[in-house]
């Protein structure tokens, strides 16, 4: 099987393979280059909820750490930039 990269380095992947490995839009690949060879391995994407106890430690940290928080303004970022130059 035979396929073309186009002039912005894209290739598109025959619909056999797509259909075969049930992949969709946005699908995500692990790149690995050896010698002169591509292989794209396809990435399972798996959502992995957050329990109760992973919000209690993260409602914890945000409690902790809330009033450290700076608010960003334009004033503040152009300070950033002067203090660079100093």
């Amino acid at each position: 099987m035979t396929i073309t990269m186009t002039t912005k380095n894209q290739i598109t992947l025959p619909k056999k393979i797509v259909d075969a490995l049930h992949l969709h839009q946005g699908s995500l690949f692990d790149v690995k280059v050896s010698k002169n060879r591509i292989e794209l391995i396809p990435l399972k994407v798996e959502e992995n909820p957050f329990t109760d106890e992973d919000y209690k430690r993260l409602e914890k940290l945000y409690q902790k750490e809330k009033h450290t928080a700076k608010k960003v303004t334009k004033e503040y970022i152009d300070s950033l930039g002067k203090k660079e130059k100093s």
